[in-house]
Formats: C-alpha cells, structure tokens, sequence
C-alpha cells in the first residue's frame, strides 16, 4: 500500500501533466488563431507567409531540439504537406491557437515514427 502512495507522490512531483508542460508563451504568428491561417490561406494573402514561415521556424525548432543532427520530425513532409495539416486541424479547431495546430501535428508525427 505504502508503494502505491509513493508512486502517486513522485509521479506528482517528477513532472507536471502534459497540459501543464504546453503552457509557454508563445512568440510571433504562431499566437494567431487557426481561423485566421484558415482565412489567409484561403485569399493567398501575403500575411499567409508569414503564418507559414512560423510553422517552418517550429518544425525546425522541434527537429533543432529534440532529435539528433540530420533528423526530421515530419520525416521529410514537404511544406505544402505541413501545411494542408494545418489546413485540416485549424477547419476542426478555429479558435485554437496556429501554435497548438503545430503542436498537434509534431504530436502525430511523433506518433507515427514511434508505430513504425
């Protein structure tokens, strides 16, 4: 009994749920909501660049990061790739966040490099 506790304790401590580690602040386009990369993607305004170049600037932070020289987390997706991602989590989630579409699409990436 006394282990069971134990665990629950240090499981506690040793780090905080994953909710809790997404929580950083969030700098530059990546802060817009998905509505708006919906909207500019959809009229090829020129701010529609800026929003893909954020997601390019995250891709390459995560792969910078968190994996070893030469790697790619999105194992070679091209941009267009990427972004049609993108395209399809901001239509099911328009109020979230450009940055929490990334990182759900690093999320699916990660999973799908740790099925194979």
């Amino acid at each position: 009994m006394w282990l069971a506790i134990l665990f629950l304790v240090l499981s506690a401590v040793a780090g905080p749920s994953r909710a809790a580690s997404n929580q950083y602040v969030i700098l530059g386009a990546g802060s817009r909501p998905c509505g708006s990369w919906l909207q500019l993607r959809s009229q090829a305004l020129p701010e529609s660049a800026i929003l893909q170049s954020w997601l390019l600037g995250y891709v390459t932070s995560v792969n910078a990061n968190l994996l070893s020289v030469n790697q790619d987390v999105t194992a070679g997706a091209t941009p267009d790739a990427l972004f049609s991602w993108i395209d399809n989590y901001c239509a099911a989630h328009p109020l979230d966040s450009v940055a929490r579409a990334a990182g759900a699409m690093i999320d699916s990436f990660l999973v799908k490099k740790k099925t194979q």
